[in-house]
């Protein structure tokens, strides 16, 4: 009860310590081909998975619901935001803290739901926390970005400018949590 009225409006998100790796886009690629149900997977993952780049910068998989399982007003729904007849990849900057997901991804990922409906029609959905060692590299490829608003003070001062020219088609969106709606970024 208190949740619904002092909840999780960005006060515990944090920009979280990341491993630095030296080809950190080596890993992006392997994420990117991960989600397009491509690559190695872990024994028992099939089907279409939205990837989160861990902090520890491994690579966690988290299962779409089964194709033709999900309800045909929530695929419409879906549909809407974003049309399955052009695939896209999807990079979202989002609180990614594995104790924190693994603890309840929903919360930690407050628009976390429009992520797997994407991936569950077919694009391709990578997550990871922005970092600036990481923030060119995990937009890299991607035509939409979605970005968690209580990550935004975190993240670098110039993250849309570096997000939009790493990206192949710059469409960058900011979760806003208290309204829960998608807002299109403003320039940098």
């Amino acid at each position: 009860m208190f949740d619904r009225f002092f909840g999780r409006k960005g006060g515990d998100v944090r920009m979280p310590e990341v491993d630095v790796l030296p080809d950190i886009d080596a890993l992006f690629d392997t994420a990117r081909q991960a989600a397009r149900g491509e690559g190695e997977r872990p024994p028992g993952a099939h089907g279409r998975h939205v990837i989160i780049v861990t902090p520890g910068r491994m690579l966690k998989f988290l299962p779409c619901a089964p194709p033709g399982s999900m309800a045909d007003a929530n695929v419409q729904n879906v549909e809407r935001m974003m049309p399955s007849t052009v695939t896209r990849n999807v990079a979202a900057i989002a609180y990614n803290e594995l104790e924190a997901l693994q603890k309840d991804a929903g919360r930690t990922i407050p628009f976390l739901g429009f992520l797997l409906g994407f991936a569950y029609i077919g694009h391709t959905v990578w997550v990871f926390e922005g970092h600036p060692s990481a923030l060119a590299a995990g937009c890299r490829e991607a035509d939409v970005l979605l970005v968690d608003g209580a990550m935004v003070p975190h993240l670098q001062e110039d993250w849309r400018a570096i997000a939009g020219k790493a990206m192949r088609h710059p469409e960058i969106y900011i979760h806003d949590r208290a309204t829960y709606a998608l807002k299109k970024a403003g320039a940098s």
